[in-house]
């Protein structure tokens, strides 16, 4: 009986051990079937006369089928935005993607929807101790107000680029390709580009490279038991239209993947 057992657990390791996964962006893998988890933490720098914030970020993804999976994700930016203003900034995504895979790479597709709620004069006055009104420091996607308005609301200088990057407040939706490429067992590279209507009246591009290094080679417990385990580190280049603001935002994310 245990002799059995031993049998079944050694047959179970080799499997995972055969598995080929291809890292992609946002810590997430391309694993065929199988729950991924990731989160990553870094910087995103708005603009030039803007100050960096900490960011980090959270996603999951699970797969139905080796040709698409679902998924969502959570991100948080936060700090000074400048001498005059402090931010609070949440976005909440979920997306469906499409893969074509092979054995070095993997391609992919997704429509997406997300939610963004930001707090500037709020969280200031929270930091000074002072009380807020609900009313005027939430709004919410289905109100009907353009992007002055929900700057007003939001305590947001019109003159100051740094504070009007963060009046998108409320529902998204768009469209994401990219893909990854196993250079070696060992790296890999990434890459993303993502277009999304904000309903602000705002479009964001999102373009993300990234490269990737395959821990679970080299780490005898991940290879035993994970089906995929991956450190990425991601550079974004973001800009929005539609909203008199120069300039392109980064952001700079290491993150780790693991999938089970």
């Amino acid at each position: 009986m245990f002799a059995a057992d031993d049998v079944d657990s050694l047959e179970s390791e080799n499997k995972l051990s055969e598995i080929t996964t291809v890292p992609l962006p946002g810590q997430t893998a391309y694993m065929e079937q199988g729950l991924s988890f990731g989160m990553g933490f870094g910087v995103y720098d708005p603009l030039d006369e803007c100050d960096c914030m900490g960011a980090w970020q959270v996603q999951i993804e699970y797969f139905y089928s080796d040709w698409v999976s679902a998924g969502a994700d959570v991100r948080f930016f936060g700090g000074d935005l400048d001498r005059d203003a402090m931010v609070m900034y949440q976005r909440y995504r979920v997306n469906l993607r499409f893969h074509k895979p092979s054995d070095k790479f993997d391609l992919f597709v997704e429509p997406f929807m997300g939610l963004e709620n930001t707090s500037i004069s709020a969280f200031r006055k929270q930091v000074k101790g002072e009380k807020t009104s609900k009313d005027k420091d939430e709004r919410y996607w289905w109100d009907e107000s353009d992007g002055e308005e929900i700057a007003d609301s939001l305590g947001i200088d019109e003159s100051d680029d740094c504070q009007r990057l963060f009046t998108l407040d409320g529902f998204s939706i768009g469209l994401g390709v990219g893909g990854g490429y196993n250079l070696t067992r060992y790296l890999s590279l990434t890459a993303g580009a993502h277009v999304e209507y904000n309903f602000s009246k705002a479009v964001l591009l999102n373009v993300v490279p990234g490269v990737a290094f395959n821990l679970r080679e080299v780490w005898p417990w991940a290879k035993r038991t994970l089906r995929s385990t991956w450190i990425s580190f991601e550079i974004g280049a973001i800009k929005t239209f539609n909203n008199d603001i120069d300039g392109w935002s980064n952001s700079f994310f290491l993150g780790i993947q693991f999938g089970a």
